[in-house]
């Protein structure tokens, strides 16, 4: 081994940074003291390249399951060095094992994404609810990277999971096994507890679970749930033991007794616990005795096992194993007495799992409409569904002989299977329901396995003729004729345009759900006018096109109708003043068009419900991304016959947002948030798996039309667009300043030891440095005239008075204070200019916007980057300057696409401010230099980075150097 030369440095600490994911899992990755990031030496989970949520980048790191986060914090953590993001998490996860080590749990069944789950609940006391307020309250935002940066949905979102799993693995491990999983016919109640100690908590299919749901809620609410004195019920289960190595035709048959709770049979426990001093296990479910249950049964249950050859072993006797010629004997001969006698008998479980279980395959083939393109709302596909036990297929006859045999297990193949009488008939039952003919919506659904689900049978394969197969694997352009520009709309399409309109309609006319993710500025409005202008021209629409959008767009929504199909009938729901009750379903229902806003929907779903709308559209459909969101559950329940969601963000690189929003638009298309984590997010985003990915393409691809502005398909000729970074220096007041400020919070922020103590303290620090960098007056006001204080306003001012008098010009900023310049700007440059922010009524917002756009409007429009950064269409201007810089370059884009979009003339220009030698430039040169994967790994932006650093870190990165003051010559 090579020694380390004498002066050599030590390597730079790592600090281990955990980030809760939205998904249950969580990103480890290991930061240095000069906030580099790595995963040398860090052996845990998966190898990943994970996009951090707030700002949209890659980060390698190693992806964790829940079960391997609760793992290395019981183990392999102790003794490394962990940042505050880690801290939080370990907090979080201490707070969840004293919850189930104290028993503050309860069963718990919640709908989410459109499948039921069992889970186990926190039973929330006075002292937890305050452990995780004081947790949320203190997490840095890095932690909540994953959820916007809410850090308590962060908190709660770990502690409910975290509880879940613990909970779960308790009882796994003590071999408890609650509900009956071998009923014939089970209950939504047994579906329901045997979900409790799964691994994983999705539950199979089933209609009583809404009723169940309203009586568990009654039942915790009430305290029932606590220990009774119910006695113990012995019975008795079949299961095969299978040897590690040994095929499953050789698999032993072994006879158990196992213990069930009178009052509730799915409280089951094996006998066999008894041996290994289990008596705790059973007093924690029950308070009677369960060796005294054990050995009255006995005396039953141990002569009728004896004529069929079978004794039971052990202490307490519990176990037999079973030789071949024995099964059939206890079948047929024990088993009918013993349940005579009422004690319970279950069969193997893996006689009824999905392996043993009757299924149907579909043989599916298009019609000569599919071949020839020409689509209708009519059938495009004969269905041929066929029976199958395993992997053997059965006819209609050869079933229906089984089920009138009503024999208990068959042998297909040498193996046995045991059928169920009910799984049997469901089947059969669902041959005969079935359409033999199915549109689009019947094909989709049938592949994805909804019909059969919904039959409560299971899906075996699928198999499409090459028609079908083309039609789901790719929407090709020769499927989705262009249509031209209706009669009724003011305005030519564009020829890509006509396409979308053509595609629109197609899956409109089918009943199909799409999304619209063209490139911003593309028009994604204009195509869906068009498209109910079309509908509305052909024929009837059965009802009302509801749009949501945010509320910054809701007017701009009605202006482009009136603009661009002044003949569709329109009405704006939202303000104060807007319509309820019948007076608003009448105008709904008069209306062509109703537009709303996301927060509306939240507010107003009762009212929305009450309409059968024709059309759900969902502007900007990034907003409704959560699916835990009150907003995501809202639009789930708007009534309506298809969806169209429209998004300028493209959606596979963020698979879970896909699912997010097609589970809006073709609900269950993707299946459930699990399965498809499963099936598709883990395989392509860890493995980079391209079956799968070739897989996930071939399932939206005719749901999914994206173009971008370079497509050769637009050809918009869009003007040239310009980018110029323009560097200011400070005054000497404003350097004064910032040495001051700099000077007055670095002392405070030494004071605390620990960066998650200081962080709120270094934030404070670097947003007053920013407003400096802006003008002194945004810091300090003191009513002394502006001019001359600030380099960076002086610069402005001369690139403002440089632009041509027929040019009109946006200045974005993040700081709502700079409506205390605008009065300066317009006396220096002695025009109007208007200030668009978040507390204008939508009324003067509109008013504004409108006034800017005409000719003879202000020339010069000041813009919050938080109220006007996207939805606003603003041609008008051909000039963008960002004042300050927003620290996640695609919100400075999507600002920047507001004027170079359809509608523009001129050539644009874009120039972003940047104070030298101050922390501004240093944060910009991380930017550029690619250098900011820290930033986007532990926040959202730079500044929330900067605040977890190291005080070395942080002085050098706010020190002044001494060029930052323009010497004059």
């Amino acid at each position: 081994m090579s020694e380390r030369p004498p002066n050599a440095a030590s390597p730079p600490a790592t600090t281990l940074e955990l980030l809760w994911q939205q998904d249950a899992t969580a990103l480890a990755l290991l930061r240095d003291a000069d906030g580099g990031l790595s995963v040398d030496g860090l052996d845990v989970g998966s190898p990943v390249t994970a996009e951090v949520a707030l700002v949209g980048r890659e980060v390698a790191g190693r992806l964790l399951e829940l079960d391997e986060l609760l793992a290395l914090a019981d183990g392999p953590l102790r003794g490394r060095p962990v940042g505050t993001t880690t801290e939080t998490v370990l907090a979080v996860l201490a707070t969840a094992r004293r919850s189930v080590a104290a028993g503050l749990v309860h069963p718990h069944l919640e709908a989410a994404e459109g499948r039921w789950h069992a889970l186990w609940g926190a039973t929330l006391d006075d002292q937890t609810r305050a452990e995780l307020d004081a947790l949320a309250d203190a997490a840095p935002r890095a932690a909540a990277d994953a959820f916007e940066g809410d850090t308590d949905a962060f908190v709660h979102d770990l502690y409910g999971c975290a509880v879940d799993e613990l909970a779960r693995g308790v009882l796994r491990r003590e071999g408890v096994a609650l509900g009956d999983r071998s009923a014939r016919s089970p209950s939504a109640a047994d579906r329901f507890l045997a979900g409790l100690t799964a691994e994983q908590p999705t539950l199979p299919a089933h209609t009583g679970y809404p009723a169940l749901e309203r009586r568990l809620a009654s039942w915790v609410d009430a305290g029932l749930a606590r220990r009774s004195r119910a006695p113990w019920n012995p019975g008795l289960r079949l299961d095969e033991k299978r040897g590690e190595g040994s095929p499953s035709s050789a698999a032993p048959l072994v006879l158990e007794l196992w213990l069930e709770a009178a009052d509730d049979p799915s409280v089951a426990l094996p006998a066999a616990l008894l041996r290994d001093g289990g008596d705790e296990v059973f007093a924690f479910l029950r308070e009677s005795d369960p060796r005294r249950a054990v050995e009255l049964r006995l005396t039953t249950i141990a002569p009728v096992l004896a004529d069929a050859g079978i004794v039971l072993e052990g202490d307490p006797p519990s176990t037999a194993q079973l030789e071949p010629d024995q099964v059939g004997t206890f079948l047929r001969a024990a088993m009918p007495r013993l349940e005579e006698l009422g004690v319970p008998v279950r069969l193997p479980r893996e006689w009824v799992s999905t392996t043993s279980r009757v299924r149907v395959n579909l043989v599916a083939t298009g019609s000569p409409a599919v071949s020839s393109g020409l689509l209708t709302q009519d059938a495009i596909a004969s269905f041929d569904w066929r029976l199958a036990i395993g992997d053997v297929e059965l006819s209609e006859a050869e079933l229906e002989e089984l089920a009138a045999a009503k024999e208990p297990l068959i042998r297909l193949r040498g193996k046995w299977h045991a059928l169920r009488a009910s799984e049997v008939e469901k089947a059969l039952r669902f041959l005969e329901r079935r359409d033999r003919t199915a549109g689009v919506v019947d094909l989709v659904r049938a592949v994805a396995g909804l019909e059969t689900d919904e039959a409560g049978v299971e899906l075996g394969d699928v198999v499409l003729d090459e028609s079908l197969g083309n039609l789901l694997a790719h929407a090709e352009d020769r499927r989705f004729r262009s249509l031209p520009t209706p009669a009724g709309m003011s305005h030519d399409l564009f020829p890509f345009q006509e396409h979308g309109h053509g595609w629109l309609r197609l899956l409109g006319d089918l009943r199909v759900g799409g999304i619209l993710a063209d490139d911003m500025g593309l028009g994604k409005t204009v195509q869906a006018i068009a498209a109910l202008v079309s509908e509305r021209e052909e024929g009837a629409v059965p009802g009302p096109t509801l749009v949501v959008c945010p509320m910054s767009v809701a007017q701009q929504w009605e202006r482009e109708i009136h603009r661009f199909a002044p003949g569709l009938r329109a009405h704006l729901h939202h303000g104060p003043s807007r319509l309820a009750g019948d007076a608003f379903a009448d105008v709904a229902l008069a209306s062509d068009v109703v537009v709303t806003s996301y927060d509306v929907v939240t507010r107003d779903i009762a009212l929305l419900e009450c309409v059968q709308w024709d059309r759900l559209v969902l502007d900007e459909a990034q907003d409704a991304k959560n699916p835990r969101t009150k907003r995501h559950r809202a639009l789930r329940r708007i009534p309506r016959r298809r969806t169209l969601a429209m998004t300028g963000t493209p959606i596979e690189n963020r698979l879970g947002e896909l699912w997010s929003i097609m589970e809006l638009v073709n609900p269950g298309l993707l299946g459930s948030r699990e399965a498809f984590d499963r099936t598709f997010a883990r395989p392509i985003e860890v493995r980079r798996d391209a079956v799968a990915l070739e897989r996930l393409r071939s399932l939206v691809g005719p749901f999914v039309l994206r173009r971008t502005k370079d497509a050769a398909e637009v050809d918009l000729e869009l003007p040239p667009i310009t980018i110029t970074k323009v560097r200011c220096h400070l005054t000497v007041e404003q350097a004064g300043l910032y040495r001051a400020t700099v000077d007055r919070w670095m002392p405070r922020i030494e004071q605390h030891e620990r960066r998650f103590d200081r962080r709120g303290a270094v934030l404070a620090m670097l947003g007053q440095l920013k407003q400096l960098c802006n003008h002194p007056e945004l810091v300090l006001p003191t009513g002394r005239p502006l001019q001359g204080r600030s380099g960076k306003l002086e610069r402005l001012v001369e690139l403002l008075a440089d632009v041509p008098a027929d040019d009109k010009a946006l200045v974005f900023t993040q700081y709502p204070g700079f409506e205390r310049l605008a009065p300066h700007l317009a006396m220096r440059l002695d025009r109007e200019v208007g200030f668009f922010h978040g507390r204008l009524s939508a009324q003067a917002r509109d008013a504004l916007l409108a006034r800017f756009e005409r000719a003879d409007g202000p020339s010069l429009l000041v813009v919050s980057l938080r109220a006007g950064g996207r939805g606003l269409n603003l041609p008008a201007a051909n000039h963008v300057l960002h004042f300050d810089r927003w620290w996640n370059p695609a919100v400075e884009q999507q600002a920047t696409d507001r004027v170079h979009r359809l509608g523009q003339r001129k050539p644009v220009h874009v120039t972003s401010f940047v104070c030298t030698a101050t922390v501004e430039e240093r944060i910009d040169a991380l930017l550029d230099a690619k250098r900011e994967l820290a930033a986007q790994v532990m926040a959202g932006r730079p500044d929330d980075w900067l605040g977890d650093l190291d005080l070395d870190t942080i002085r050098a990165a706010v020190a002044l150097a001494p060029d930052a003051v323009e010497v004059a010559a």
